[in-house]
C-alpha cells in the first residue's frame, strides 16, 4: 500500500514524543541529581543539565529496565534476518528507533518498515520523501541502507555500541523533560544547531522544527502548508545562519523553553 505523504505530513510534525513507559520516579529520588527543576529558570535549568550529564547517564544506564531493554535489543539484533525482524519485536524496535532519535514513531510500524527499506538514492522513495517533514528516516537509511546491505551493519559490536549509548542518551533526554517540559528538547536542538544552517534543514529536524517554529510563536497549521510556504515564514522570522553562534542558539533555546511553559507573543531573531 503506498503511503500518502501530505497526509502524514501534520502527523508526523506534531507527534509527541513517547518515553515508552520508563519509570523515572526510580531516578528522582531527593538530593538525586536528576531531581526535578521545578520554579528553576529555563537558562538555569540548561545549566544543570550540563552540569550533571555524566551522572544523569550513569544512572540511567544502571538502571535495571535499561538493562532489560538493552538485552532484549541485542538478542533480537543478533538473531534478526532483516530490519523487519528487528521492527516486529516492540522492544527492539522502540531501542532502534529511540536510539535514532525517532521514538515518536515507535507505534508506526508499517510507516517504519518502508521508510527503512527505502533506497536512499530513490528520490520517490518513502524516506526521501519524508527527509522534508523528518529528517531522521533518511539519515538511518543512509547510514545502514538496509534495502543494499541488508541488517549485517546494525549486528557489528560497534553498531551494537552506538546503539546502547544512544538510547541512554534519548532516555536521558525524556528524564529533563519531564523535569521541566520541553527540557530534553532544547538540549538536543543546542547539540544539534549548527548543522541546521539552512530553512530547509530546519525544517527537516523535527527537533529543529518544534523548537524554533515554538520559540517564534509561529502555530502548528505552518506544518500543512507547501514547504515553500513554511521556509519563507521561517526566514522573515529568524537568520539561521545565526545558528553558528552557541549565544544566539542558547537564546532560541531558552525562548522555547519560556513559551513552551507559559510564555506568551513570537520573537523575530
Amino acid at each position: 500500500m503506498a503511503i500518502n505523504i501530505s497526509s502524514l505530513q501534520i502527523a508526523l510534525a506534531q507527534m509527541p514524543a513517547n518515553t515508552g513507559g520508563f519509570d523515572f520516579s526510580i531516578l528522582t529520588q531527593a538530593g538525586s541529581p536528576s531531581g526535578t527543576m521545578s520554579g528553576m529558570s529555563p537558562k538555569v535549568a540548561i545549566e544543570q543539565a550540563a552540569k550533571n550529564e555524566t551522572k544523569q547517564r550513569k544512572q540511567i544506564a544502571e538502571a535495571p529496565m535499561t538493562k532489560k531493554d538493552i538485552a532484549r535489543y541485542t538478542k533480537v539484533v543478533k538473531n534478526a534476518k532483516t530490519i523487519d525482524d528487528v521492527l516486529n519485536d516492540p522492544i527492539a524496535r522502540k531501542v532502534f528507533l529511540k536510539a535514532n532519535g525517532l521514538g515518536q514513531y515507535q507505534d508506526a510500524v508499517g510507516l517504519a518498515k518502508r521508510a527503512l527499506a527505502s533506497d536512499p538514492t530513490d528520490a520517490s522513495s518513502v524516506a526521501q520523501k519524508l527527509s522534508s517533514i523528518e529528517g531522521g528516516w533518511l539519515d538511518v537509511v543512509l547510514k545502514y541502507n538496509f534495502e543494499l546491505f541488508g541488517i549485517g551493519k546494525l549486528q557489528t559490536t560497534d553498531a551494537l555500541k552506538e546503539i546502547t549509548d544512544n538510547y541512554v542518551g534519548e532516555l536521558r533526554l525524556d528524564m529533563l523533560d519531564q523535569q521541566m517540559p520541553g527540557l530534553g528538547t532544547a538540549i538536543l536542538f543546542k547539540q544539534i544547531a549548527s548543522k541546521l544552517d539552512t530553512p530547509i534543514k530546519v525544517l527537516g529536524s523535527g527537533i529543529g522544527r518544534e523548537v524554533v517554529t515554538t520559540a517564534l510563536g509561529l502555530p502548528q497549521q505552518l506544518a500543512v502548508q507547501s514547504l515553500q510556504a513554511q521556509e519563507k515564514a521561517l526566514v522573515q522570522r529568524i537568520d539561521v545562519k545565526k545558528f553558528k553562534s552557541e549565544e544566539f542558539v542558547d537564546r532560541i533555546a531558552q525562548r522555547y523553553l519560556i513559551m513552551l511553559n507559559g510564555g506568551t507573543g513570537g520573537v523575530t531573531a
